[in-house]
């Protein structure tokens, strides 16, 4: 056999074709691994060079131990250090020795957003359904979503690189001598290499340049030369005219979409916005409940604060029984009933300090949602007091501002620009599949790959050029599915409009409950203020006619006891009450970041008004009809 490589022959035996056959495979491997690891470190930004050792090959040591954890049931990692053990308080007086921190409302909110790398929630969400918890990654994950994300829409245009190469030999024997060229042993060398570079282009064409070079050495009498190097360079664009063509689509749909997944660069836009618009909700909801413990917070302690009042007193009336309890058996009785209420609201302090609404629970509650230590010996104390001034709203300013804020009301219309986009997009695939195929070719063909009479060198004069262009059609008959595909993302966008028009009768009636509840927790307010006042102007009373040596009746003086405490308990409840009603109304409004002068960094939906949001719906309704 003989074989050309650039300028040198070499005659070789029979007897050396397997060793040379052995070599060659070697060579061909060898220079394959050299080419893939200088072609991958060659690209700035590649990384898969670097994943090579931990995919490619047999070492198994990093999946062996995470399996191996995996096996032993995933055990728990050691904890470094040891959280501080809870800090119990039992009796009055150990909240009078302990330390305090006073926090603002502003400073609770900083450190809720400063450590909101999860945007927590009091209930037991995180352990019985943590996926649903949003966190600091939320909206990168939806961006580097290798399906849905911007960047995976955008890779859809990326330049795709293809390399091949082929290393054949033959050896057989024919018994037509015009099938072998002239020869019934035929003996052929072939070298195939190809190199592309494809693109698709916005408007769905699909643009390549192609390189293709083969090597032919065989023994058929016919041939010019024993072997020879052809090389051809290709640029060939297919464009579809009907079905997947146009800016439209392709910025819709994106590139190879089939009916009813559509995954193109706008889409992926409308649902990064979703994920935006989801992440202000979970954060305007997160803030909201660090207000509202907060302000739960401060009725905790104004609570305890009534209840150790009412404690002091029930202890000198019982006192000043018990001394005389052995006079007679009335002032014994007197005294059971005084030492009954004393234990009464003993044991409402104690349930006022560490029960189920007390001090340390909300205390806890507070630092749970802002993010710092559970117990660190230091008890959190509110430093502001409720606003108790009245407040008046322009029903409808505060009416608008919720239709154009509110987050939920943003998604669902973003998810109706998305179904109205899948409308156009599915009425695409109503079109047949109409292609303009085109290629230019320029070939060479020579002795030798480079150099003097070489197929590089004919390539280049541009002696031997083609053209070829063709149209290719394909289409189902009855378009069943795409008829399906329009009528559901035409189904959709009703869908998604009906729950709109829902959500904004939702939204008013809840505003309309804040305010109303607004007010009436500020004229409770007041009705409980002078509630207290009385009670306690009659407890004062009587205490000073008791002082001084007037009859009383016990029952009346423990009652005026009673009432006293639960009007002062009832009067810092509504105050509470009242400020958290004042903030569900911004809640409602949509406002209540903008209340705290939070900002979130992102991209806000332009403001509508609800004539343009009605007149709207009115024309999509009625374009979107079949």
């Amino acid at each position: 056999m003989r074989t050309s490589h650039s300028k040198a022959w070499l005659e070789i035996s029979v007897n050396q074709i397997p060793t040379l056959l052995k070599l060659r495979k070697k060579w061909q491997t060898s220079f394959a691994l050299l080419v893939a690891s200088v072609a991958l470190s060659s690209f700035p930004g590649c990384r898969s060079y670097r994943s090579l050792p931990e995919t490619i090959g047999n070492r198994t040591d990093q999946i062996d131990q995470l399996m191996r954890c995996v096996d032993a049931g995933a055990p728990a990692e050691q904890i470094t250090e040891l959280p501080e053990a809870p800090y119990s308080l039992k009796r009055p007086e150990e909240l009078d020795a302990a330390t305090y921190r006073d926090m603002t409302l502003d400073e609770a909110i900083r450190l809720a957003i400063e450590n909101g790398e999860v945007l927590r929630k009091l209930g037991g969400m995180i352990l019985t359904d943590p996926e649903r918890i949003y966190t600091e990654q939320t909206l990168p994950l939806q961006v580097t979503d290798p399906q849905t994300g911007m960047e995976a829409a955008l890779s859809a245009f990326d330049a795709n690189l293809y390399a091949f190469g082929k290393w054949q030999n033959n050896d057989r024997r024919y018994n037509n001598q015009f099938i072998s060229g002239g020869a019934n042993a035929f003996k052929q060398d072939t070298h195939d290499y190809v190199l592309q570079l494809s693109k698709y282009t916005a408007t769905g064409a699909q643009l390549a340049l192609r390189s293709v070079t083969d090597y032919d050495a065989n023994n058929a009498t016919g041939n010019i030369t024993a072997s020879a190097w052809q090389t051809q360079f290709q640029a060939e664009m297919r464009q579809p005219l009907m079905q997947g063509g146009g800016l439209t689509f392709n910025r819709i749909a994106g590139p190879g979409a089939v009916p009813g997944n559509y995954n193109g660069v706008l889409i992926a836009k409308v649902n990064n916005d979703l994920t935006a618009a989801e992440f202000r909700q979970q954060l305007r909801d997160y803030i909201s409940d660090v207000i509202t413990a907060y302000w739960d917070l401060y009725f905790a302690y104004r609570s305890l604060d009534s209840k150790r009042d009412a404690l002091k007193r029930s202890q000198a009336t019982w006192q000043s029984f018990d001394a005389l309890k052995n006079n007679n058996r009335r002032t014994g009785t007197d005294e059971a009933m005084a030492r009954e209420q004393y234990y009464r609201f003993k044991s409402e302090v104690n349930d006022a300090i560490s029960g189920p609404l007390g001090v340390q629970t909300m205390e806890r509650n507070l630092r749970l949602l802002i993010g710092i230590q559970i117990t660190d010996g230091i008890l959190l104390r509110p430093a502001d007091e409720p606003n108790e001034a009245p407040l008046l709203f322009d029903w409808d300013s505060i009416a608008i501002e919720a239709v154009q804020l509110r987050s939920e009301l943003q998604q669902t219309r973003l998810k109706i620009k998305r179904s109205q986009m899948e409308v156009l997009a599915a009425k695409n695939f109503l079109m047949p599949e109409l292609d303009l195929v085109s290629t230019y070719r320029i070939r060479g063909l020579g002795k030798q790959l480079a150099g003097e009479n070489s197929a590089f060198r004919e390539l280049g004069s541009g002696n031997y050029q083609e053209y070829e262009a063709s149209v290719e059609l394909r289409m189902p008959v009855g378009f069943r599915q795409a008829h399906a595909a329009v009528r559901n993302a035409q189904l959709q966008v009703q869908r998604q409009r009906t729950l709109l028009r829902e959500q904004e009768r939702r939204i008013l009636r809840d505003l309309t409950n804040d305010v109303v509840e607004c007010d009436r927790s500020y004229v409770q307010m007041q009705t409980n203020m002078n509630r207290y006042l009385a009670a306690t102007d009659a407890l004062k009373g009587m205490e000073t006619n008791r002082g001084n040596g007037l009859p009383i009746s016990l029952e009346q003086l423990l009652d005026a006891q009673r009432r006293a405490s639960e009007a002062q308990t009832k009067y810092y409840l509504s105050l509470s009450q009242y400020a958290i009603s004042t903030k569900n109304v911004q809640y409602q409004q949509g406002t209540l970041l903008n209340a705290i002068r939070l900002m979130v960094i992102d991209e806000q939906p332009e403001p509508v008004s609800l004539k343009d949001i009605m007149t709207d719906a009115d024309s999509s309704m009625t374009a979107s009809n079949p």
